[in-house]
Formats: C-alpha cells, structure tokens, sequence
C-alpha cells in the first residue's frame, strides 16, 4: 500500500507543477481550454508512461522513441502557434524530468531543473526582455494617407479608428477601383 500512495502523491506534485505553469503562465494570455487541457493531459499521461518505463526498467532510447511517438501524435496535424508548442513541450519536458527525478529520490536537482524551467518562463512572460507583437489585418480607405510622407498622420488615424496603437505597418494590396487598401499592423502587447 506503500507504494500507491508514494506513486499518487508523486503523480500529484507532478500534476500540481505542470497546472501551475499552464494556469499562471499559459493562460493569462491564451485562455483556451481545450490547448490547456491537452497540456496538462498530456503532461499527466507522460508522466504515467515514463514512471512505469522506468519500473519495467525498459532501455532510455526506447523511452525516448516512445516519448517522441506520443507526445508528436496528436499535435502534428493541429496548426498550433510556437509559442503554444512551448509551453506543451515545456509540461512535456517536466513531466519526463520530475518521473525521473522522483522515482529516484533526487530531491535536490527535481527543485533545481522545476526552478530553472519556472523562472525562465516567468522571465520572458513577465519581463521586458521580449515584447510580443501580434499582427492584424485592416480594410482602409483614406488612401492619401498611405503617401510616405503622411506616416505619422496615417499611424494618429489607424489609432483614432481602432484604439490600437501602431507599432509598425505594411500596405498588403490597394484596390483603386474601390479606394480601399489591406493593411498589416503591427501592435505590441502591453501587460
């Protein structure tokens, strides 16, 4: 009976660690459900496989292989942002790590890897050291604006009309039959 509860309550760490990244981190600014649940799923059932793996005492390449065949499966065929793939092979990742880790009671560097893996997330999610931009895609119609020499007036208009601030821009198409043009925008996300 030892053994279950040793098993339930490592499992549950591992479960906590993976939650946290993915709720503090991950959906602060992705709030979508189903990318949330398939990775902390995901990270669980990794966690499962590579425990028993390591009882079995199956060789590391094989372990390996298997890891790459399930965690690659499902994900290959979804058009998933980079940053997405992140934070699933970041849960995927730990959960390798922390079964390793903790079937061999290695305390000191379970902390150590968990801590490495947590703070450096935080860093680029919360610092300044990256800024995110995200992209949109605008109908416009004053078309004199679009002249190089208006851009600031042209940068003050797209503000005024869409409350988003400009950091950059680029004129996909004009259509001077309908005095109208596609432009890319370019915002920096502010927290």
């Amino acid at each position: 009976m030892d053994i279950v509860i040793e098993f339930w309550l490592k499992f549950g760490i591992n479960l906590a660690i993976i939650s946290l990244l993915i709720v503090v981190l991950f959906w602060r600014r992705k709030q979508n459900r189903s990318y949330a649940f398939g990775m902390i799923v995901s990270g669980a059932l990794v966690y499962v496989v590579i425990r028993a793996m390591m009882q079995v005492e199956i060789g590391l390449g094989v372990g390996f292989g298997i890891f790459a065949i399930f965690s690659l499966l499902r994900f290959r065929t979804v058009a998933i942002s980079l940053r997405d793939m992140t934070y699933l092979f970041a849960t995927i990742t730990l959960s390798l790590v922390n079964a390793m880790f903790m079937f061999f009671d290695n305390w000191a560097e379970f902390a150590a890897v968990n801590t490495a893996i947590a703070v450096t997330l935080v860093l680029l999610e919360y610092g300044k050291f990256l800024r995110y931009r995200t992209v949109m895609h605008v109908a416009y119609d004053n078309l004199e604006l679009l002249h190089p020499d208006r851009r600031a007036e042209l940068v003050d208009d797209v503000h005024q009309r869409s409350g988003v601030m400009p950091s950059r821009g680029a004129i996909d198409s004009v259509n001077l039959k309908r005095n109208s043009a596609r432009l890319r925008i370019w915002r920096i996300e502010r927290d």
